[in-house]
């Protein structure tokens, strides 16, 4: 049975009654956690080395494009029938939170933005204050970036992968060109 032309092919035609923003939101969180595990082992492995986090989360996030494109595809959008061409049209949200990732990433970094999260959390909270002399990653500006670059990437998302107008000619009428 294949699935009508008003529904998109998912990867089970039961995720079609669940709403597509909910359906965002969890294949969103989902990426995240996949996203900020993989990135927080890789700044663990490789800033020690000398690798600055900015170029760290670029080539990440760049070789992560992919993989956030099926995961949309699949349970989101639903497959496209020419893959390539969709993955090619969504590449530019994904770069361009990248880009912004990546600047947010080395401003949070220089600040040392986890080290200030870590001081007010102790200050507010009356807890122990932190020994920042071990680097220990960068969790807290990893979850700003993710919130900048998830509320760029949804609302881009949505715009480019809208489905298209109806055919002219169908009788369908726009309910915003009648006022």
């Amino acid at each position: 049975m294949s699935p009508s032309p008003s529904k998109p092919r998912l990867i089970h035609e039961s995720l079609n009654d669940v709403s597509q923003s909910i359906r965002f939101l969890a294949v969103g969180v989902l990426s995240q956690i996949i996203f900020m595990t993989v990135y927080n082992f890789l700044l663990l492995t490789f800033e020690p080395r000398g690798y600055p986090a900015s170029t760290i989360y670029a080539l990440f996030y760049t070789s992560y494009i992919p993989v956030g494109h099926a995961l949309m595809s699949l349970f989101v959008f639903g497959w496209p029938v020419d893959y390539l061409p969709s993955l090619m049209s969504n590449a530019p949200i994904g770069l361009t939170a990248m880009a912004i990732g990546t600047a947010l990433t080395g401003f949070l970094s220089k600040i040392e933005f986890d080290a200030l999260v870590e001081d007010w959390v102790s200050s507010t909270f009356g807890t122990a204050p932190h020994d920042h002399s071990e680097d220990e990653g960068e969790f807290y500006a990893s979850l700003v970036v993710m919130a900048v670059t998830g509320v760029w990437s949804y609302v881009m998302s949505l715009y480019v992968n809208a489905a298209k107008p109806a055919e002219k000619g169908n009788g369908d009428k726009d309910p915003a060109k009648e006022l």
